[in-house]
């Protein structure tokens, strides 16, 4: 019998297949009843099993080919764009007193990640989120001219009429973080006047929701404000973990998957993203409703490709990790 080329591990055998599910035949070995499969990981080729032909033959184990993945398993990558004094920084787990700055001209750094193949930018006004001043409007509506993409923006918008102004420049969506605590009733009423466009945005410090750009904290939970969401109509809800973000550790899915089981609300994820294993941990929670990822400095640092990360995680990706792979992913 000749081997097809390519097979799927299927959930009963990602006990031995280390999370990894799509591989490629390397070759075999023995004979009789002997007789086996060596296969690697598509995703890391240091990832290598030796499967007998009885286990390939069991179709609860192992399908031959790579099968599609279903279209709710989805997620897409956004790259982020913090503005601070109209330059493109980062922070280091919201101080202000941590900054990187990356770029002096955040217009030419937005048409570098279109050009790269993102189809959505998300923008942080950092000056606006801890003073309420719009300082970097200029800069803002700059991008969003220049751009073909939809834009997205948090920071500082704790006004109707703010809210408004922003939708009517050119943005796609507006992020509402601590309006979403001290106002829920504005938020209802704008995801009313604007379907798809309003975003509630909750950043949280050991599960407490964070205002005022990360500068003071509340005594409410981050799910439960999830929760007093959940039929308002909003678009999305971007759950960030102050303690990771920018740090590059990874993602807190403890946190993201008790955001995706408080509310039916799609979520996106923000902070600690550092690798591209990192991004593909986060399918493991993508059918609770986890739908898209925010990356910033990782794609600024180089640990994350923006090109390979999009093909990982597309619609003709190879690799499902339903649970997280063991070792590092390389494409």
């Amino acid at each position: 019998m000749k081997l097809p080329q390519r097979w799927t591990a299927q959930p009963a055998s990602h006990g031995i297949s280390g999370g990894y599910r799509h591989f490629q035949l390397l070759g075999e070995q023995g004979k009789g009843p002997e007789r086996a499969a060596r296969l690697e990981a598509v995703l890391e080729r240091g990832v290598r099993l030796v499967v007998p032909l009885r286990d390939l033959r069991d179709r609860r184990l192992w399908q031959p080919g790579w099968q599609s993945l279903r279209a709710t398993a989805a997620m897409q990558i956004i790259p982020a764009i913090d503005l601070l004094d109209g330059q493109c920084v980062r922070l280091h787990q919201g101080d202000y007193d941590q900054v990187t700055r990356f770029s002096s001209d955040p217009v030419a750094q937005a048409l570098d990640w279109q050009r790269q193949g993102a189809e959505r930018l998300h923008l942080v006004d950092l000056d606006g989120a801890r003073t309420g001043q719009p300082v970097n409007d200029q800069v803002i509506k700059a991008i969003t001219a220049a751009l073909s993409i939809p834009v997205q923006l948090g920071g500082g918008v704790r006004s109707a009429e703010r809210a408004e102004e922003l939708l009517a420049s050119g943005l796609d969506r507006v992020i509402l973080g601590t309006v979403a605590i001290e106002k829920p009733d504005l938020v209802d009423a704008l995801a009313s006047r604007h379907p798809g466009r309003v975003v509630v945005g909750i950043d949280a410090k050991d599960g407490l929701v964070a205002t005022r750009g990360w500068i003071e904290t509340s005594t409410v939970q981050a799910t439960d404000l999830a929760r007093r969401f959940a039929a308002s109509g909003v678009a999305a809800i971007i759950s960030t973990d102050i303690a990771t973000d920018g740090t590059l550790a990874g993602p807190n899915l403890e946190a993201l998957r008790a955001m995706a089981e408080a509310s039916s609300v799609p979520v996106i994820a923000s902070g600690g993203i550092g690798t591209l294993e990192d991004i593909l941990s986060l399918l493991t929670i993508a059918p609770l409703g986890v739908n898209g990822v925010i990356v910033g400095r990782a794609l600024y640092d180089g640990t994350v490709n923006l090109g390979e990360a999009l093909q990982a995680v597309g619609p003709e990706r190879v690799q499902d990790a339903l649970t997280s792979p063991k070792r590092s992913i390389t494409v």
